[in-house]
């Protein structure tokens, strides 16, 4: 008779957050750049009429354009790891997937049901496998946002530049 025990209810309780706080704790500094493209940009209705605020200067969003895509190349190499460990991963668990199935055969149940059995044997490989995905979409989700940051900061960057400001406003 399987059982999901206590202790891999807990394990992927625990892993649940450790994904959590991976993802939180490598997306940190791209997301503090993102906050201060947040603050410092400003829209309301007033009167009925649309008044917009933005207290970057030139500088300052000049080294957001470079900051931003830095830190989204640093998240990227990370990526490329995780991605490296669940595809090795991927490959074990097929293998000990294959193992198991093989000394399932000719037990009772269908196949289906032994397939089953053979997963839940693998379960905390599978959990591992997930947290990683988990933590990658993560990373990816805010890559893409920090991307969509970028290119509001370069447009402005180039507008500026096509309307003098630069010059004006800089420091």
């Amino acid at each position: 008779m399987l059982e999901f025990t206590p202790e891999q209810r807990s394990a992927m309780k625990t892993l649940e957050e450790y994904a959590e706080q991976t993802i939180a704790r490598e997306t940190g500094r791209l997301r503090e750049l993102i906050e201060i493209v947040n603050h410092a940009a400003n829209i309301q209705l007033v009167d009925g009429h649309v008044v917009s605020t933005l207290s970057l200067t030139s500088s300052e969003m000049e080294v957001l354009a470079m900051k931003i895509p830095a830190e989204c190349l640093y998240l990227q190499g990370l990526l490329n790891q995780y991605n490296t460990r669940n595809a090795f991963r991927d490959l074990f668990l097929d293998a000990n997937m294959t193992v198991s199935l093989s000394g399932l055969v000719g037990t009772k149940g269908t196949a289906e049901e032994r397939k089953r059995m053979a997963e839940f044997g693998l379960l905390d490989e599978k959990i591992q496998n997930a947290v990683n995905k988990v933590i990658i979409k993560g990373i990816e989700g805010c890559i893409a946002r920090a991307d969509k940051v970028y290119e509001g900061v370069k447009k402005v960057m180039d507008y500026r530049s096509r309307e003098g400001w630069f010059d004006r406003k800089g420091t």
